[in-house]
């Protein structure tokens, strides 16, 4: 049995849009507050007279800009191509394997070099840079193939 696990094509121009407004959400974001319900675990900061674990959170666009990026870039390089044939299929598994490699030769040498807070922007970036990496990654080794280049 062939399971196939990759978005419509159509999600590909779905996941541009939301990659550019979430970049935009970053860019112009942090200024903009707003208030959502979110899980409440920490009563030393409590600043409600709110009682259970849903309350409303102050936070600004950066908490919805976070998923809309990994939503997109999750879109763009898992959406089938027009022609999805067996060759395609094998440059998106090399692509991933040389992602996953490069991802971790980057957090292991992050990890060597970098400490205290700013340590704790390394993990959460480590999805978006594995998934940046395979987009560049795929699409190179796609058109390269296309161009007829193909090692």
């Amino acid at each position: 049995m062939k399971k196939n696990y990759l978005f419509p094509h159509q999600f590909r121009l779905i996941g541009w849009v939301l990659a550019i407004v979430a970049v935009a959400g970053y860019i112009w974001g942090p200024d903009i507050q707003f208030r959502m319900p979110s899980l409440y675990f920490d009563v030393l900061f409590d600043d409600e007279n709110e009682s259970g674990f849903f309350r409303m959170a102050r936070t600004n666009t950066l908490s919805l800009a976070m998923p809309l990026l990994i939503i997109g870039l999750l879109f763009i390089g898992f959406s089938k191509e027009k022609v999805e044939d067996e060759f395609v299929h094998y440059l998106r598994a090399q692509s991933l394997i040389w992602a996953t490699y490069v991802t971790s030769a980057l957090f292991i040498i992050a990890t060597l070099l970098i400490y205290g807070i700013a340590y704790l922007y390394v993990p959460y970036l480590v999805f978006y840079v594995f998934l940046i990496l395979f987009i560049i990654k795929f699409r190179i080794e796609l058109r390269r193939f296309n161009k007829g280049g193909a090692q």
